[in-house]
């Protein structure tokens, strides 16, 4: 297969970003999803914020789509996403990292979803009190509050996302909810034994309800080094789909594009020093250290065999599956 040959069915696809936490409030990042010809992305616009705080946030986020109307457009159904591949924009879905947006209170959650939020992440990487993350040391699993944030979420169409959460609140949130979950950005941890990545129990237990898990572009997360480059990144793809099949793998490459340090800093808040400083110094992935670089993995999958059909699953048809599931 071609460049040429790759680039075109990049092109004709449906390419979905399944977590980018990029500073989209800079021009060059929305120039980069579509140098990238990504369809759809799931678009982080709150994570640790105070109800207040999110709310500013989603008020800069609509300033944001009257601002670039001519190249973005908010995603509220699978249709809206179809509608943005036709009109060659890049349409944004509202994401949270967190349930601290909550304020505690399950309630907020319908006025989110009204917003157009459709993916919320339980926790980051410590306790909440929907239940514990991964950087926690002991994790107590997913408390009677996070039960019912998940009950809550399933009845009003809203993705539950397990990326950060650790293992035993993973778990007991997969079983907890009546829908298929996502774990939309993380890793194999028997390919990288890191704790943001999963177990393969955590990643069968994710499948076997229908769920989806995106893989992570972080080198620290591919090899264990600060290095890694696109044949690592497609390993993490390969090795997922040997472990939970190929309608059940896709993209979340976690990109924090033109973040500034502030809030780059607050992300890696509590973390210990010498994760916190290998992070800093970490070097993009080569071969795909932008999203104006999705086409590259397009390529590569082809170059390593998979079908037009099964490269199509990974690179979006997955992640629409999913929504078309949830957001109903």
């Amino acid at each position: 297969m071609d460049t040429f040959s790759a680039q075109q069915i990049h092109n004709e696809s449906i390419i979905i970003d399944g977590l980018n936490a990029s500073w989209f409030f800079d021009p060059l990042v929305l120039q980069k999803l579509r140098q990238g010809g990504v369809t759809a992305v799931n678009a982080t616009v709150a994570a640790w914020h105070s109800p207040a705080d999110t709310l500013m946030m989603l008020g800069n986020v609509f300033q944001l789509f009257r601002q670039h109307s001519d190249i973005i457009t908010q995603i509220f159904s699978v249709s809206d996403i179809a509608e943005a591949k036709h009109q060659q924009k890049t349409g944004i879905i509202l994401g949270f990292q967190d349930t601290a947006p909550l304020g505690g209170s399950s309630q907020l959650l319908a006025v989110y979803q009204q917003i157009g939020v459709r993916i919320i992440q339980l926790t980051y990487n410590f306790k909440n009190d929907v239940g514990c993350g991964c950087m926690e040391s002991t994790d107590t699993g997913l408390t009677d509050f996070g039960k019912s944030v998940v009950a809550e979420m399933n009845r009003l169409g809203m993705l539950v996302d397990l990326s950060h959460c650790g293992y035993k609140t993973t778990l007991d949130a997969i079983y907890a909810s009546a829908k298929p979950i996502a774990i939309t950005h993380a890793n194999p941890k028997s390919l990288c034994n890191v704790p943001r990545n999963k177990t393969d129990e955590e990643l069968k237990a994710a499948a076997e309800r229908g769920g989806v898990i995106g893989l992570v572009v972080f080198p620290l997360m591919l090899t264990g080094q600060v290095t890694a480059d696109i044949e690592d990144y497609f390993r993490a793809i390969d090795t997922m789909v040997n472990l939970v099949g190929i309608d059940h793998t896709a993209l979340g490459p976690d990109f924090m594009e033109q973040m500034p340090q502030e809030i780059a800093m607050q992300a890696l808040d509590g973390l210990p020093p010498e994760i916190r400083s290998s992070f800093i110094a970490m070097p993009f992935t080569k071969g795909f250290s932008t999203v104006a670089e999705f086409a590259k993995v397009t390529e590569v999958l082809l170059q390593h065999g998979y079908t037009l059909e099964d490269v199509q699953k990974i690179m979006g048809r997955n992640w629409l599956k999913l929504y078309e599931t949830v957001w109903k």
